[in-house]
């Protein structure tokens, strides 16, 4: 089964240039990555091997999964 697919790509897209609302960054995250044993660097490896978003892409990635990681465990 391929991980790299147009969904992930789309999700992708949407979480570097800020599109996505904290349940889609959430979900996304949780199918893209945590189902495959795969953490927060592994997003910003995909964007930076995958991508042209840049590193303005790669911190709004980073900062936008931390932030909504971190609401989850304090609710």
């Amino acid at each position: 089964m391929e991980r790299y697919t147009e969904e992930m790509k789309l999700w992708l897209f949407d979480l570097a240039h800020g599109n996505l609302n904290d349940e889609d960054i959430l979900k996304g995250f949780i199918r893209h990555y945590v189902l495959y044993d795969f953490g927060t660097d592994q997003v910003v490896n995909d964007i930076v091997f995958h991508t042209i978003y840049g590193t303005e892409g790669v911190i709004k990635a980073k900062e936008s999964i931390i932030k909504v990681l971190n609401q989850t465990i304090q609710n």
